[in-house]
C-alpha cells in the first residue's frame, strides 16, 4: 500500500498544481452610474418641475392666450426630463406611488378623463391644497391631466378666459406644485455619498426601505435599464401599431405632439445608462455592448415624430418594426454579456405580468 501510495503522489501534485481556485465575478460598482447617470437626471427633473410651477403662478397672476405658450413649453420640458428617468423603479420614486402620481401611464380604464372631471366639477375649495391633492386620485394630478389641461382642444382658450378658467389655474397650479414635489422629494431622497439612499450604499449598511441587501443593487440596476427597452416597445409602441390595426390615441403624448418623443428620449436615456454600465466592462466587451447602444441611439434618432401617423403607413409601420429590433439588440447585451460577465441573475421589471 505504501508503494502505491507513494506512486501516486508525484501524479496528485501535478494535479493539484493545476486546480485553480474559484475565481468570483468582477463585482458591478453602482455608485459611479448612480453618480454620473441617474442623479443629474433626477436634478433636471426638479430644475424642469420647479420651473414649471414658477410658471403656473406666473400665468394665472395674469392670464392670457399668449402665457399658454409658455406654459406648454415648460411641460414639455417637464415630460422629457421625467421620460428619461421613467423606467428606474429602485429608490425613493418607489414610495407613495409617486411613479404613477407623477406620469398615469398607461391609462386602461379612462381614469384620467374622469379623475379631472371629478376635480374640475367639484365645489370643494380645499380639493387644491397641497396635502390633500397628493393623495387624490394618481390618474388626476400628474403629467396626463395637465397635458390636457394645456393641449386638448379648446383648453387654451378655456385657461385664458371663461368660466373655468380660476378652477383650471388653480388645478394647473397644484398639478405644477404636486411634479415639483415629487421630484424634490425623490432627489433628496438619494442625497450624496454621505447621506440619503446613494449614502446607504456607499456605507455597505444598505438601506431597510430601499436597499436591505445592498449586494442586490446591481441586479435593480440592469433591472430597471431592461427596462427602459421593454417600456418603450410593449407600452409605448406595440399598442399603437395595433397588430396591423392601428391606435393613434394610445399613444403617450398624442395631444402635445410628443408621441415619438417619447420612444426617442427614453430610449436614448437607456443607451446612456447602458453605456455608462459597460465603462466597467472589459474593452472587447465594452466595444461591443457600445455598438448596439450606438446602433438604438441612430434608430431613435430617425424614430418618427408622429407615431400614431406613422402607424397608420405601411412605410412608416415597417421603419418603426426596423427600430424596434435595433432597441431589442440593445436590451439582448444586458443579459449577454454584461449581467453573465458580472454574475447577476436579473429579477423581474415592473412591467412583468402585465
Amino acid at each position: 500500500m505504501k508503494t502505491i501510495t507513494a506512486r501516486l503522489a508525484p501524479a496528485v501534485l501535478a494535479l493539484a498544481a493545476f486546480v485553480q481556485p474559484v475565481q468570483a465575478a468582477p463585482a458591478l460598482d453602482p455608485v459611479p452610474i448612480i453618480e454620473t447617470w441617474l442623479l443629474p437626471r433626477y436634478d433636471t427633473l426638479v430644475s424642469t418641475s420647479v420651473d414649471q410651477q414658477a410658471a403656473w403662478t406666473t400665468f394665472c397672476a395674469a392670464p392670457s392666450a399668449a402665457g399658454v405658450d409658455t406654459l406648454k413649453a415648460a411641460f414639455l420640458k417637464t415630460a422629457d426630463a421625467w421620460t428619461a428617468v421613467e423606467f428606474v423603479t429602485m429608490g425613493p420614486i418607489s414610495l407613495s406611488l409617486r411613479a404613477d402620481r407623477f406620469n398615469f401611464f398607461p391609462d386602461r380604464r379612462n381614469a384620467i378623463q374622469r379623475g379631472m372631471a371629478e376635480v374640475l366639477a367639484s365645489t370643494d375649495e380645499g380639493r387644491f391644497e397641497a396635502e390633500r391633492f397628493g393623495k387624490s386620485s394618481a390618474a388626476a394630478q400628474g403629467l396626463p391631466a395637465m397635458e390636457r389641461l394645456l393641449f386638448e382642444q379648446g383648453a387654451a382658450d378655456a385657461l385664458a378666459a371663461g368660466a373655468e378658467a380660476k378652477v383650471r389655474c388653480q388645478y394647473g397650479t397644484a398639478i405644477a406644485l404636486n411634479l415639483a414635489s415629487i421630484a424634490k422629494d425623490v432627489r433628496t431622497g438619494w442625497g450624496d455619498k454621505t447621506s440619503g439612499a446613494l449614502g446607504a450604499i456607499v456605507s455597505g449598511k444598505g438601506d431597510p426601505v430601499f436597499f436591505p441587501d445592498v449586494v442586490a443593487v446591481p441586479g435593480m440596476i440592469l433591472t430597471d435599464l431592461s427596462g427602459a427597452y421593454q417600456r418603450a416597445s410593449d407600452t409605448r409602441v406595440l399598442p399603437v401599431l395595433g397588430n396591423g390595426d392601428p391606435k393613434p390615441t394610445l399613444a403617450e403624448g398624442w395631444r402635445s405632439g410628443r408621441s415619438g418623443q417619447v420612444v426617442k428620449v427614453m430610449i436614448t436615456s437607456g443607451d446612456a445608462l447602458l453605456q455608462e454600465v459597460a465603462k466597467q466592462l472589459p474593452s472587447r466587451t465594452q466595444w461591443a455592448v457600445n455598438k448596439a447602444a450606438t446602433a438604438a441611439d441612430k434608430a431613435a434618432a430617425d424614430f418618427p415624430a408622429d407615431l400614431g401617423a406613422a402607424a397608420q403607413t405601411s412605410d412608416g409601420a415597417a421603419k418603426i418594426q426596423a427600430a424596434l429590433k435595433l432597441f431589442k439588440g440593445a436590451q439582448i447585451t444586458i443579459y449577454r454579456p454584461i449581467a453573465a460577465y458580472f454574475g447577476i441573475s436579473l429579477g423581474f421589471n415592473a412591467l412583468d405580468g402585465d
